[in-house]
């Protein structure tokens, strides 16, 4: 009857007086019916022009349609029909914000606080605009006066909070949104920025509460699922944080950052073929996000099936998507000298406790410092004791986790840096487009990364014999330089921890273990374990990793298990161990499984020094035979395999004699030490030697070109 009613109104819109068409104009708009309310209000403009409100709120409804160029049109017609009229300059400055014009919404803002000088609101809506603009001292100042106008105002309060949070001012930022949520019990927002503020800090317990309260308050608030989904991520409990992600995605299918979260939560389930399609999709949403294109390049070297020419393909196309078409740099003009000390410099968010940290540990304490200078740029906030040792190994240190690229660009240059290396590729928090302004003379790719960059201005990839053939470098679009060993460098753990024998001497059964990042473990690599157990009905299989501790990735694996006939009870599962303690579980593994067609690198040598011999397969590109080049390096290439079928030979042959295993039980962490992987002088040697000939290699060609 109502609806009748109102079409009713609408179509004898004629006979109605102003008055009453602009009533039910703005009644219209009050119950969302926005296309009515913009009829009418048209219909009233027409009928008289002069009608500055009308104007107005014409315009409003067109910015809430989103109709931003038909908002501004009606909007100036309002101020130019009436220029004191302040709720006018209000809506304009709202306009103008969506139109990216924030110096023009600012005065008109100003000129609202002019003619209403005590209204709050307006000094909340400068406030934003000052902080789009980056003037902090000026939107601290607006969203305080609007405080001091109204004590209660909660959304100044927020509004606060959330500057103080772009300013790293977290405590302060923590008591604004307190005091918003005081004065208003209900605020979904501040309950939702204050849980983001704990989780940050590491209050895990208080970030979910406050979530969760969100989420109560307002099932809909789609914001909270992917904070939520976040923590829980962060707690390994990986089946509840993907459902958050789902939620989030349904309340909103282009949410790209669930969208992300949740691809990341594929991989961790073992499922990176899921990811890759969670990437692309992100990508079709969000194009401009390098990150996500490096995460889809990092995650398609856990698919089986992708090829070299599929990776090198999708490397060069992330270059071509987004480094710069001119560097912001001239050409680098260090003096061409190929004699006289080098500056080094290092990139990498790694340089903490992870392997890249460690890997380089060795080579920032073995450099030559009369013939090298070492600078590390680190871009995170991981403080550890080995990020603490890392920093006293290096000359300089720079943190540029806050730097722009271009600013991190500048600020190698002016470091003067001659050789420039990059240790983390496309894997996460890489500054690769650093690298695209061409800083520094000499640049390289090495250790955190197996594949090409696709980047023009990466001179080198730094790799070995084994990684990478020679046939294979047409698809890289570096220069190809290899270091006679392996083409890394292991350190010692610091841990006393004993060699124990075999556990299979008590248990009478072979414990054979893996643990690797779950997502390395595809159905190919199910495939071939399940057949070695099912060859060896007496042996159990013990898979260890962080993201074990979700029952949901225990079940996937047990399930995978049964469905090739291997019963459930002889899979075990470990989650989480700080180092120490992961090491010592290796006292429950007799022989360890290399999945593939990414194979372990760490964990390889993790399991070699305490004691436990590797079976690996030959893989058909550089992540594949990482593990090929660790065993051979040490002296262990009989354990690399050329077949699956010859994989579980080896495997099998290993798991028959006990004897055998003994020994090498006893001797495998000495033949670790004495072996080049373990040699960090003359490691480091071979990489300044190689250093030193791509500086001369550059000189020879300013030479040239003079």
């Amino acid at each position: 009857m109502r609806a009748e009613n109102d079409r009713r109104k609408m179509t004898n819109q004629d006979e109605v007086q102003p008055a009453a068409l602009k009533q039910q104009g703005v009644d219209l708009m009050r119950r969302g019916r926005l296309e009515e309310a913009c009829a009418t209000l048209i219909k009233l403009c027409q009928r008289d022009p002069t009608d500055a409100e009308a104007w107005h709120l014409l315009s409003g409804v067109c910015r809430r349609q989103g109709r931003i160029a038909e908002a501004a049109q009606s909007g100036r017609r309002a101020i130019e029909l009436c220029p004191d009229y302040s709720e006018a300059h209000v809506n304009m400055g709202l306009v103008c914000t969506r139109l990216g014009r924030r110096e023009q919404a600012l005065e008109h803002y100003q000129t609202a606080l002019r003619l209403s000088p005590q209204h709050p609101g307006i000094y909340i809506n400068m406030g934003c605009v000052q902080v789009d603009l980056g003037r902090y001292d000026d939107a601290a100042e607006s969203f305080q006066a609007a405080i001091d106008r109204k004590p209660d105002f909660a959304e100044a309060y927020f509004n606060l909070g959330n500057l103080r949070r772009t300013l790293k001012q977290d405590d302060e930022a923590a008591r604004n949104y307190k005091e918003a949520i005081r004065l208003k019990p209900d605020y979904v927002p501040a309950y939702n920025n204050l849980g983001g503020i704990y989780y940050e800090q590491g209050n895990i317990e208080a970030a979910a509460e406050h979530f969760r309260r969100a989420m109560a308050l307002d099932p809909g608030w789609v914001e909270t699922y992917n904070n939520l989904g976040n923590l829980l991520t962060k707690q390994n409990n990986l089946s509840e944080a993907a459902r958050m992600y789902e939620r989030a995605l349904q309340l909103k299918h282009d949410f790209t950052d669930a969208r992300i979260s949740l691809a990341g939560v594929r991989n961790r389930q073992g499922r990176p073929e899921a990811a890759v399609e969670l990437f692309k999709q992100a990508l079709q949403q969000q194009p401009q996000r390098t990150d996500v294109q490096s995460d889809l390049l990092m995650t398609m070297h856990y698919v089986a099936g992708n090829t070299i020419a599929d990776l090198s393909a999708a490397a060069r196309q992330w270059a071509s998507q987004y480094a710069p078409p001119q560097p912001c740099l001239p050409a680098p003009h260090n003096t061409a000298n190929p004699g006289r000390r080098l500056r080094i410099g290092y990139v990498s968010a790694d340089l903490h406790h992870h392997p890249v940290g460690f890997y380089l540990d060795p080579v920032l304490a073995q450099h030559d410092r009369s013939r090298f200078e070492v600078y590390c740029y680190y871009n995170a906030h991981r403080p550890d004791d080995q990020n603490s040792r890392l920093r006293a190994l290096s000359d300089h240190w720079r943190d540029i986790v806050e730097l722009s690229d271009e600013e991190t660009a500048r600020r190698i240059r002016q470091d003067g840096i001659d050789v420039l290396v990059d240790l983390s590729g496309h894997t996460a928090k890489s500054r690769l487009l650093v690298f695209a302004h061409k800083p520094a003379p000499v640049q390289a790719t090495w250790l955190g990364y197996f594949n090409t960059t696709g980047l023009q201005a990466m001179d080198y990839i730094i790799a070995d014999r084994f990684v990478i053939h020679p046939e294979e470098e047409c698809h890289y679009v570096e220069h190809v330089v290899r270091l006679p060993g392996c083409y890394m460098i292991f350190t010692p753990p610091h841990h006393p921890i004993e060699v124990s024998p075999p556990p299979a001497l008590t248990s009478g059964k072979i414990t054979f273990g893996c643990f690797n990042n779950p997502t390395k473990l595809n159905e190919g690599v199910i495939d071939v374990w399940a057949k070695l157990l099912k060859a060896l009905p007496d042996t159990q299989l013990y898979l260890k990793f962080t993201w074990f501790d979700d029952e949901g990735v225990r079940r996937r694996y047990r399930d995978l298990f049964a469905a090739r006939g291997v019963a459930p009870e002889r899979i075990s599962f470990s989650g989480y161990s700080p180092r120490e303690k992961l090491l010592e579980a290796y006292q429950e593994v007799d022989i360890a499984l290399d999945p593939f067609p990414y194979p372990g690198g760490t964990t390889t040598v993790e399991a070699l020094w305490m004691g436990v011999p590797v079976i690996s397969l030959r893989g058909d590109k550089f992540v594949g035979r990482v593990g090929e080049s660790i065993l051979t390096t040490v002296g262990l290439g009989d354990f690399v395999a050329e077949t699956q079928e010859a994989y579980i030979e080896k495997a099998s042959a290993m798991a028959s004699d006990l004897e055998r295993l003994a020994r090498l039980r006893g001797k495998l962490r000495q033949q670790l030490l004495d072996s080049p992987l373990c040699d960090g002088e003359t490691f480091t040697q071979s990489l300044e030697a190689l250093y030193r000939e791509t500086w001369e290699t550059w000189c020879r060609s300013r030479y040239n070109a003079d």
